[in-house]
């Protein structure tokens, strides 16, 4: 699914400019986080994106510290955005895509890659297409 899942990330997020890929970035985290916060919570939402980010530091180093695990409401994502936007837009994007297939690989660790696969096809049906059939 990881290769599936980067290639949708890369598709969802564009590469523009470094400024729209952050935006996108943005959102894409909001509806992440909105989503899989009814299985695991918003502070177990942040503290796996916190751990993803830390993870994929080793090859982006620019988003280590990005994600901080408690942040207020109206700052969710300003540190991201801001190491987003810093980069090549290629970069930003290849990074953020780790950014999140590590936190997708993390969580489906926690509650199992079938309903992981579920939780995304809802979050974004025309990008997993065939995830609710496959896993029973």
């Amino acid at each position: 699914m990881s290769a599936e899942l980067s290639q949708a990330i890369k598709r969802r997020v564009g590469t523009e400019s470094s400024a729209e890929v952050a935006a996108r970035a943005v959102r894409l985290c909001d509806e992440l986080s909105v989503h899989f916060a009814r299985l695991v919570g918003d502070l177990g939402v942040r503290t796996l994106l916190a751990r993803s980010a830390v993870l994929a530091s080793a090859r982006f180093h620019w988003l280590a510290n990005t994600i901080p695990r408690a942040a207020r409401a109206d700052d969710s994502w300003t540190a991201l955005s801001t190491a987003l936007s810093l980069q090549d837009p290629r970069e930003a994007v290849e990074g953020f895509s780790d950014l999140v297939t590590t936190f997708v690989g993390l969580l489906s660790k926690m509650i199992g890659e079938g309903l992981v696969a579920r939780l995304l096809h809802e979050v974004w049906p025309e990008l997993f297409l065939h995830a609710a059939e496959e896993i029973p």
